[in-house]
């Protein structure tokens, strides 16, 4: 019988049959069956952990954003190409819609120290021009020299200078008190501007201005808002804290929460669906047909491997998780540079013991020694 599978495995009309009754049976199956709730989570982890954002980012986002906008410039097209009529239109009616503003967030931005010194300086720098034009010599005659003249003219010549010397004066003290009046009116102008913004009459002027800003970016080239951005941002370090944003949102507990939510709520609705229900059946028919172009080489590939026939003679291994790569795997860097342990003291050699003499050799010793003695008395 493992013949007879290998060979058919390895026929195209078997092999295409068989993937074509395996896609069937997958589809058939209820979306519950593949979508897990309790396992969403890990999976995002895994695909979205910062070393692997970091990773996309560099070999396929940043090189997109860079093709793009070569694309952009030899294509020379409009924003608005990029949207039907309908939207365009829906997007038009929006920006002329009256805008409501917060009072609160009006008042907010109204206080800020960069509102008070641009009004202040220019209600100072009006009025200041205001007395200018008082004084003689100044814009349109000056009204205090001109009325001198009017009443003096025909006065003598020793009278010329006194009106002359009232006029620095007066215009002395009006600076002096344009300046006191700017600096205590200044909570009750912006008190002024906070009514002013939220007027019906500057509502409207606001809808005015966003449908003319909206008429104009419609109207510019694609590219133009392409260098108008990277003029201003930094790919460099937008890029680079992307992946670390991701993951400090995926690690939020709020977040995690309404990611499970959402999954549940979407079981609640289609769970209990076939999964060829929610694909159109075009859609079906055309994913069918290439998973069985694409799969019947790789089956009857397949059926040639070692592992295939491992598998064939009672190998289930395969069904344990894959080793993952000693590169794959993350260390902690304190781990790696934790010191290795010091090697014991080697211990002194105990001095090795002498053998123990043999009686009977020390006898045979004894008795040569004997011997040889004699024979040299003898002699």
């Amino acid at each position: 019988m493992s013949t007879d599978l290998k060979t058919r495995l390895g026929t195209p009309a078997d092999a295409g049959a068989f993937l074509g009754l395996a896609f069937d049976f997958a589809l058939a199956q209820p979306v519950s069956t593949y979508v897990l709730a309790d396992r969403i989570l890990a999976h995002l982890d895994h695909a979205l952990s910062e070393p692997r954002l970091v990773e996309w980012t560099e070999r396929h986002l940043r090189p997109f954003l860079e093709r793009e906008r070569a694309r952009a410039k030899a294509r020379g097209d409009r924003v608005r190409d990029w949207m039907t009529a309908e939207l365009q239109a829906e997007l038009r009616a929006l920006a002329a819609k009256p805008v409501e503003l917060d009072p609160k967030m009006v008042e907010r931005l109204v206080r800020q120290d960069s509102v008070r010194h641009m009004l202040r300086s220019v209600v100072q720098e009006t009025l200041d021009r205001f007395v200018d034009t008082l004084r003689p010599g100044g814009q349109g005659g000056g009204l205090l020299g001109s009325v001198g003249r009017s009443a003096f003219g025909f006065a003598s010549r020793a009278s010329k200078g006194i009106l002359g010397n009232i006029s620095s004066q007066i215009e002395s003290q009006l600076k002096s008190a344009v300046t006191g009046f700017v600096q205590s009116s200044m909570n009750m102008m912006l008190d002024r501007v906070v009514h002013i913004i939220r007027s019906p009459e500057m509502r409207r002027q606001l809808s005015r201005s966003g449908v003319a800003l909206y008429d104009e970016v419609v109207k510019s080239k694609t590219t133009d808002i392409w260098e108008f951005v990277m003029a201003r941002v930094d790919l460099d370090d937008l890029l680079e804290a992307i992946p670390g944003q991701l993951a400090h949102n995926l690690e939020r507990p709020a977040i995690r929460d309404g990611l499970l939510a959402e999954v549940a709520a979407f079981l609640d609705v289609e769970g209990e669906r076939p999964v060829s229900t929610l694909l159109a059946p075009e859609s079906v028919a055309s994913l069918r047909a290439d998973v069985i172009d694409i799969g019947t080489p790789l089956l009857g590939a397949l059926a040639q491997t070692p592992a295939f026939a491992a598998w064939e003679a009672g190998d289930t291994s395969a069904a344990l998780p894959p080793e993952v790569a000693p590169d794959a795997v993350e260390t902690d860097p304190e781990e790696d540079s934790a010191p290795e342990p010091e090697p014991e003291p080697e211990q002194e050699a105990e001095p090795e013991a002498e053998p123990e003499a043999d009686p009977a050799a020390e006898k045979d010793e004894a008795e040569a020694e004997a011997k040889s003695a004699a024979d040299d008395d003898a002699e």
